[in-house]
């Protein structure tokens, strides 16, 4: 049991780790047996972080200690994980429902591709709507479409590794 009431951000923030792990579930369905079980500890972090904006008090920035370690935790299995299509930064995703901190999005392993360049664009605008977004439950319908856009970003980038 709490002993205080978490704010609408963090209310917020909860929702997108919960919108992210249920993105990170769904593509266990396609995954290979590798990133499948990354994706699996990708949605059991995210489910840490989201429990952790609802029960435990905000550090100085606004984002609970366990959130900030499980989101941490997270980009190190996006990292070593790219089949997974989660990016590096995914935590941004969640902490900007409280930091309001510009989205930004991860420059590319090797050179940009045209491809890349349109992706990164179409992100960017997404980027920008998700700040502005009216409501949260917009903000989440935006989140599916930025991560099937970074999915589609690492599929080029494993294409182009070869």
């Amino acid at each position: 049991m709490t002993d205080f009431e978490p704010t609408e951000q963090a209310r917020a923030a909860a929702a997108r780790a919960t919108a992210l792990a249920g993105i990170a579930r769904r593509r266990t369905l396609f995954a290979s047996a590798w990133n499948g079980r990354a994706l699996h500890v990708l949605a059991d972090l995210l489910d840490t972080a989201a429990l952790s904006f609802y029960e435990d008090a905000p550090a100085a920035d606004g984002i609970p200690t366990d959130a900030d370690l499980a989101l941490a935790a997270a980009e190190v299995v996006a990292g070593e994980t790219p089949g997974t299509g989660f990016p590096l930064g995914l935590a941004q995703y969640v902490t900007h429902a409280v930091t309001r901190r510009p989205l930004v999005v991860p420059d590319p392993d090797g050179d940009r591709t045209a491809d890349d360049a349109r992706l990164v664009a179409a992100l960017e605008t997404l980027h920008g709507h998700l700040a502005a977004a009216a409501t949260e439950d917009i903000a989440q319908a935006l989140l599916e479409a930025v991560f099937a856009l970074h999915d589609k970003r690492a599929d080029l980038a494993q294409l182009a590794r070869g």
